[in-house]
């Protein structure tokens, strides 16, 4: 019986070390007249917290003016906090605290809110950030591609993004990469996307979504991805002497413009005719030859 008990006090004790002991953070709702709300997730060093044991509270001077856990929404596979936060007048300044259960700490969050009535933050796509510390709000594509398929050309205009393709590539189901700022999210409507591990139709642009690792930014970005109507050979001759050099192109198709760039500036346009387009007397240097969306670069020498 003793050997029971003793083994009863060790557990309970050693339960009380992993769990550790929540806050008595509390709040009498019956002292306030208004209230406002937050749907939110909660952040501890840059990692999302995951447990029903995990809580947020609201301050105003020290008192408690609002106090929940996190709970599971099965729907989004997250967990989430529905904070409602209590004041009798408007402009209160609220500050934060986090209390981790795993860690058994309580963290200060940054971040301050104005008390508004009847105001309301965050949704379940978008939840309000309450992170120690704070969680970038930054939501680019660093860079864009495809997986498998060879990309000739790539444009990345503002949050427009341009990708040339050969012709015959099946443009229904191509398997995206991409990098994106730090801890942002990529979705196409709700459906977060895995770079390397997904499926997209690309027969007309395509509307991503970039989330920021706070979720307080969501930015459209738009992809366009072009098939050459033809397949297109290069061939070119270095300089000699006085003479200058030569790029022709070989192209399936005809009455399509080919463009010659030097230094990201168009410096010839030629229009392919009988199978072919030849730009003559080219100085030393780099170029780029576009033809649909067939692109190549392509460097003169001088030949001794």
């Amino acid at each position: 019986m003793k050997n029971y008990i003793l083994s009863t006090l060790v557990l309970f004790f050693i339960g009380i070390n992993v769990f550790g002991q929540a806050p008595s953070w509390s709040v009498n709702e019956n002292n306030f007249q208004y209230t406002m709300s937050f749907v939110s997730f909660l952040n501890v060093d840059g990692t999302e917290l995951s447990s029903e044991n995990d809580q947020i509270a609201a301050f105003v001077n020290g008192e408690c003016r609002g106090v929940t856990n996190l709970t599971f929404v099965e729907s989004t596979s997250s967990y989430f906090a529905y904070l409602t936060v209590f004041s009798n007048v408007n402009s209160e300044e609220i500050s934060f605290k986090i209390y981790d259960s795993q860690n058994d700490s309580v963290k200060d969050v940054a971040e301050t809110k104005v008390f508004e009535i009847n105001e309301h933050y965050g949704d379940l796509f978008q939840a309000f950030s309450f992170a120690s510390p704070a969680l970038s709000n930054e939501a680019e594509i660093l860079d864009f591609g495809l997986k498998v398929v060879g990309v000739n050309d790539k444009i990345m205009n503002g949050t427009n993004i341009t990708l040339d393709i050969n012709n015959g590539e099946n443009i229904t189901d191509l398997n995206t990469t991409f990098s994106l700022s730090s801890g942002a999210n990529l979705f196409i409507g709700t459906t977060k996307q895995v770079s390397g591990e997904n499926s997209i139709d690309f027969s007309n642009p395509v509307t991503f979504i970039v989330r920021s690792e706070d979720q307080s930014v969501v930015k459209e970005w738009t992809v366009v991805v072009n098939r050459s109507v033809g397949v297109a050979t290069f061939y070119k001759k270095d300089a000699v002497c006085y003479t200058g050099g030569e790029i022709k192109i070989v192209f399936t198709e005809n009455n399509v413009e080919a463009f010659l760039l030097k230094d990201g500036v168009n410096y010839a346009t030629q229009t392919i005719s009988n199978g072919e387009a030849i730009f003559s007397n080219l100085e030393v240097g780099s170029y780029r030859v576009k033809v649909s969306a067939n692109n190549k670069d392509i460097t003169i020498n001088l030949k001794e």
